[in-house]
């Protein structure tokens, strides 16, 4: 199975181009394809069964609530969330699980007359529980719809309901429309009541049609799709590209690369166009600027400058080869563009990162990990990456400039490495500091230039409106003049005129003659009513128009206000209405979130927790907001005219001084070095991962090395050591955030407590002598809540003994069906039936999840009157701000202790194995002719005691090695001395023979004895000259022993021997390499005779032929040199075969037959081998030779 993996891997290596532009060509042409998902009527039949089978669950349920004993509380275990039931004995309301979002749940018309406490409450009608059938019914409550069906049995009637979806009239991040997953649908359908002629209609397991289901898709959906499959099809066409210049990695290539990504970025853009901008990637509201109109346009950007980078990253050799071979000025020109591209990438990243801090919605700011969103991670990627392309240009660039420029060049090490991290980090960092204070100074200049000019113009439109209908109410007209009815008057225009706007304003009434004094919190003592509004608007009000009744009032404070002044004549007597309308600020905005309304309040432009707002009018603080401590008197003409910002003392002052004497200040606390030191550091380890062991691990070797062997010793130490340390390490740091929260939300436990106790005391003591709830319907009780609601900062609902709502301090929220008038049933299970003095429980409106405190409320007789609540969203702001830092210093500071526990685990791991490794080294590259190094571990322990054996173990060896070295050295000078003197006799007999011949013939007178001498005479030169050579061979074998190992380069060895043997018109030497340098460790003179005697033995073979071929190849394989030297000779004979590289043989008239004998022992001693083969090329002889490669010098980093 592996093999078959490994054949289909390579496989696609092989044909990955190809692969590539098929996937791409697909894509594409399904692009054009509708590719909508399965027809809506198999989806109406799936969500049907799956209602069926919600259904049945609730009809369990059902059962059980009516084997309950109707006295009894129902309590049923992991009730579903999209579910309600409620169950009546008789016509009340026994109990419920869930609630539904509706005002009177009663289930008899005739019951609500006795339900109305609220005539304001247009809901009390509303009876929509009284309409329902035994049968399934698709309703409408609130903003939910339901599958409602009613069970009847005896006495008990029970209500059993499926929520199918939410759908509020408007949306926002609190606000979101949603169906229920559990039928499986999602946002691409919405329900609709069903209809006679509705097709994809949904029936309930009684076949009754409960809803319709709608598409909600559009074309835009189609052609998001449609885009989806191009983007798809332009990915597989990069990788196919990318995959086309990784083959070649040439030049040519590598030019046709860049062309084609520039054609697919020019694709893009024109698919960036197509896109709508509701997809928030590509929102302007995200980010905007310049010529790129979307953060997914300058994302798209940033990728192909990368891909361009790497295509000519791959390209790098031949790059620097070029490079180097052009004339002077080519090569000055190259060397400085490949400069400029460097710089000009690294001007690009400023730039773009500085527009991108400034004008973009995306927080930098690492340390608020509440605030870190996938932009801010998919940022700090992006450009992590480009500096990875920079570093991939530097790589090329340095070279070249090197020998262009004449420059050192340091190989890239990895201190070099980090340093460059440190640096990008560094810049990195102080870009985030300062462009963010930048954006910050602008966006507090805008605010305060918002805070000059506060007026709420839609409601300026409002009062001019509704002038005339104030001043001729008949009802105001005939309680003015009584201040006994002063409140009514109040309640009338509130009611009547001014019920929008109740929940953002606060409106006060005040009715005087021209006689009438009163008291102010301006004034110490009594002031005339007429003159003290007179000044008011002559000193502070703006008249909305012409005749207006209504100004605006210029306080230079934090909120808005407006006057209105009315004369009524009544009885002869002129009275004044002073209506006064002043913004809530921020405290008056409690309890209920706005967000629920979908309204935002007028004062809205404040600021937040940490900033503090102060404004001034001629020089005195006339309101602030926040923590910092201003001056309440300042000399404004100290501070320059328009925007500034001071530091002081560990507070940063926003001062915008405008015209005349009003100023506006704003502040916040300096950052120290804590929260500058956590971004740095997490920007460290982001870069430092993507710079450093992101390409480390696409190198080929690494990876190999990485997982290799699987199941050492070594990883196993590793493994464990550096475990145990980062998972201590991981348990501290999430219990050390776990106690913070912990101890935060105790915090808030007990100001929850505090505040609960506070509202049950107050609610008590007014109570005490009331007799049932009915009388909690006042006007003093409902003031009393408002009271005590504006003091704790929270909002009050009170609940009859029954559940049901009585009052609360925020109508809006029942009134517009956002939540239950029916209390939690938990709670009141809590409280009614088990007596608990308290209650606090998590609940949910919309999406927010919030405390709800509840606790009841007895009278002095120990009678239940009435359950307050009090819903307690807990302002996280404050919390966020100060306890974000304190947790991001922690998880930082564990991080970096889990990064030394890796480092110490490797470490100690590497200290334990070490001498292991050294010993399983040094056994592997073990030479007898060597003596192996002592390993250095003193330490006296196991491995102490095992590295003091294996050094012994040296030492015997060694001197076993020197014992057979020399047993074997005398037995080669034996050998060799028999083999030369049967080298010598050889020639001595026949010499012999021929010198006592010709001294007979002397001796005997004969004639012809002088030309015998001269044939004796050649003869013997010939015989002497063999003597010669063995004499030679001898002395080179001699030589063997005494030569010493060194580092020198084939290439030029075998270079300077073709030189030496191109001397012959019928002989062609060729030397082909495909290396640049072949450095070997070996005996220099030894391995050059080698060649050399190959070398002759191929001239010799082809030096009789016509033309004469010798091919000398250089190739490198597995770390090994292979050097073939090919003849176009006659070759060995098959019979030879066996006797080559053995004393005494040779297929030459006048050899020694020690030739090939040495060689084979000089490439033998030098961990080479040398064989023999038939030439495939050439026809002769092949003599190989293989060396090891010897490597000096670490690769560069890439």
């Amino acid at each position: 199975m592996r093999t078959l993996f490994k054949d289909i891997s390579r496989l696609i290596s092989d044909n990955r181009i190809s692969i590539f532009w098929l996937l791409a060509m697909c894509c594409f042409m399904l692009s054009f394809f509708n590719l909508a998902p399965s027809s809506s009527s198999r989806k109406a039949d799936r969500v049907e069964r799956m209602l069926h089978k919600r259904e049945n669950v609730l009809e369990r349920y059902v059962e059980r609530a009516f084997e309950t004993p109707a006295e009894e509380w129902l309590e049923f275990d992991e009730f579903p969330e999209d579910m309600v039931l409620y169950r009546y004995v008789g016509s009340q309301l026994q109990s419920w699980v869930n609630t539904f979002p509706i005002s009177n749940d009663d289930i008899n018309l005739h019951s609500s007359w006795y339900r109305i406490h609220d005539l304001r409450n247009r809901n009390i009608f509303n009876i929509p529980l009284a309409f329902l059938s035994e049968s399934s019914q698709y309703v409408n409550l609130g903003h939910s719809w339901y599958i409602i069906k009613v069970y009847v049995r005896d006495d008990i009637t029970i209500i059993g309901a499926i929520e199918v979806m939410k759908q509020y009239s408007s949306e926002n991040s609190v606000l979101r429309n949603t169906v229920n997953r559990h039928l499986g649908l999602n946002r691409s359908y919405i329900t609709a009541p069903a209809y006679i002629n509705d097709t994809d209609v949904i029936y309930t397991s009684d076949g009754t049609p409960a809803f319709s289901l709608l598409r909600t898709e559009s074309l835009t959906d189609s052609n998001h799709r449609s885009s989806g499959m191009r983007w798809i099809a332009l990915l597989m066409a990069l990788l196919a590209i990318l995959s086309f210049q990784s083959r070649y990695k040439n030049i040519v290539s590598m030019y046709f690369t860049l062309g084609g990504i520039f054609i697919m970025q020019i694709c893009s853009f024109m698919m960036i166009k197509d896109i709508p901008v509701d997809s928030e990637i590509f929102s302007p509201m995200l980010y905007a600027d310049g010529n790129f109109n979307s953060f997914g346009a300058l994302m798209v950007f940033h990728i192909f400058i990368l891909l361009y980078c790497i295509a000519v990253y791959i390209s790098r050799k031949n790059i620097i080869k070029d490079i180097w071979n052009s004339r002077p000025v080519a090569r000055n020109i190259k060397a400085a563009a490949l400069g400029l591209a460097i710089i000009g990438i690294a001007v690009y990243i400023h730039i773009t990162f500085r527009s991108l801090i400034r004008n973009s919605s995306i927080n930098f700011d690492l340390f608020q990990i509440n605030n870190i969103s996938i932009y801010t991670i998919g940022t700090y990627l992006m450009y992590g990456l480009l500096f990875l392309a920079v570093l991939l240009l530097l790589n090329i660039f340095i070279p070249t400039a090197s020998r262009t420029y004449r420059l050192r060049r340091k190989r890239h090490s990895k201190r070099l490495i980090l340093g460059y991290v440190l640096a990008v980090s560094i810049y990195t960092t102080a870009c985030v500091e300062i462009f963010s204070f930048q954006k910050e100074c602008e966006n507090i200049r805008v605010l305060t230039g918002r805070l000059a000019i506060e007026r709420d113009l839609s409601l300026e439109m409002q009062l001019q409106s509704i002038e005339k209908s104030i001043i001729s109410d008949p009802l105001v007209r005939r309680l003015t003049g009584n201040p006994e009815y002063e409140s009514i008057i109040l309640n009338r225009l509130a009611e009547r005129y001014f019920f929008n706007i109740l929940p953002e304003y606060n409106i006060r009434l005040a009715v005087c003659n021209r006689y009438q004094s009163i008291l102010t919190e301006d004034y110490s003592g009594p002031v005339n009513c007429f003159e003290y509004y007179k000044n008011i608007i002559d000193n502070y009000g703006v008249r909305l128009s012409d005749k207006s009744a209504f100004y605006y009032l210029d306080y230079f404070r934090n909120n808005i206000s407006y006057l209105g002044a009315f004369s009524i004549l009544r009885g002869g007597m002129r009275y004044d209405l002073y209506l006064e309308i002043d913004s809530k600020t921020n405290s008056d905005n409690i309890g209920y979130p706005s967000s629920l309304l979908d309204n935002i309040t007028p004062a809205a432009n404040t600021v937040r927790y940490p900033y503090s707002l102060a404004k001034y009018h001629n020089g005195r603080l006339t309101s602030h907001q926040g923590r910092y401590n201003f001056p309440v008197s300042i000399n404004v003409y100290s501070y320059e005219e328009g925007f500034s910002h001071y530091f002081l003392e560990g507070t940063v002052l926003f001062v915008n001084k405008l015209p005349g004497t009003n100023m506006i200040a704003v502040s916040r606390p300096a950052r120290g070095f804590l929260p500058t030191a956590i971004s740095f550091s997490y920007l460290m380890l982001c870069f430092g991962l993507l710079l450093i062991a992101l390409p480390h691990l696409f190198r080929k070797r690494n990876r190999e090395s990485l997982f290799r062997p699987k199941h050492s010793f070594r990883m196993k130490m590793t493994v464990l050591l550096t475990a145990s340390m980062v998972v201590a390490l991981i348990i501290m740091a999430i219990g050390s955030v776990v106690i913070l929260i912990g101890y935060v939300n105790g915090n808030n436990n007990i100001m929850m407590e505090e505040t609960l106790l506070s509202v049950q005391s107050t609610l008590t003591k007014m109570t005490r002598t009331t007799e049932n709830y009915d009388e909690l319907n006042t006007a003093e009780v409902y003031n009393a809540m408002n009271a005590v609601a504006q003091n704790s900062q929270v909002d009050i609902n009170l609940f009859a003994p029954d559940g049901h709502l009585i009052r609360t301090t925020k109508p809006d929220v029942f009134n517009e069906y956002l939540a239950s008038a029916r209390m939690n049933p938990q709670a009141y299970y809590e409280l009614v039936y088990k007596k608990r003095m308290q209650v606090i429980q998590e609940e949910t409106i919309a999406t927010l999840n919030y405390y709800s405190l509840y606790t009841p409320i007895y009278n002095e007789k120990g009678t239940l009157l009435a359950i307050a609540n009090i819903p307690f969203f807990v302002n996280d702001t404050n919390f966020e701000y100060d306890a974000t830092p304190i947790i991001a210093a922690i998880v930082n500071l564990y991080l970096i202790l889990i990064i030394i526990a890796l480092f110490a685990g490797i470490t100690m791991s590497n200290s334990i194995t070490m001498p292991l490794k050294e010993i399983s080294r040094n056994m592997q590259a073990m030479d007898i002719t060597h003596k192996a190094e002592h390993i250095n571990y003193r330490a006296d322990d196991e491995l102490g005691l095992l590295v003091k054996t294996y050094n012994q173990m040296i030492d015997d060896l060694d001197r076993s090695a020197k014992k057979l070295a020399q047993s074997e050295r005398e037995e080669a000078w034996s050998q060799m001395a028999r083999q030369i003197a049967h080298e010598i006799k050889n020639p001595l007999t026949p010499m012999k023979l021929k010198i006592q011949h010709l001294v007979r013939m002397k001796a005997q007178g004969h004639s012809d004895w002088q030309n015998n001498f001269d044939s004796l005479a050649s003869t013997l030169i010939e015989q002497i000259d063999i003597l010669s050579n063995i004499a030679s061979e001898f002395s080179n074998f001699e030589k063997f022993y005494t030569d010493e190992e060194t580092e020198f380069d084939l290439v030029e060895v075998l270079t300077r021997q073709k030189i030496l043997f191109e001397n012959r018109d019928n002989i062609e030497v060729n030397f082909r390499c495909n290396v640049d340098r072949a450095i070997v460790l070996a005996r220099k003179e030894q391995i050059t005779r080698t060649f050399v005697n190959l070398i002759t033995n191929a001239v010799q073979a082809v030096e009789n032929k016509e033309k004469g071929i010798i091919n000398i190849t250089l190739n490198m394989s597995d770390g090994r040199y292979r050097t073939d030297v090919e003849d176009n000779g006659s070759g060995v004979s098959e019979e030879n075969l066996d006797k080559l590289f053995t004393p005494n043989f040779t297929t030459k008239t006048r050899g020694s037959g020690l030739g090939l004998a040495i060689c084979k022992s000089i490439v033998s001693r030098s961990h080479g081998d040398i064989f023999y083969t038939r030439s495939q090329e050439l026809g002769g002889a092949d003599f190989t030779v293989i060396l090891p490669a010897h490597t000096e010098v670490s690769e560069d980093y890439t």
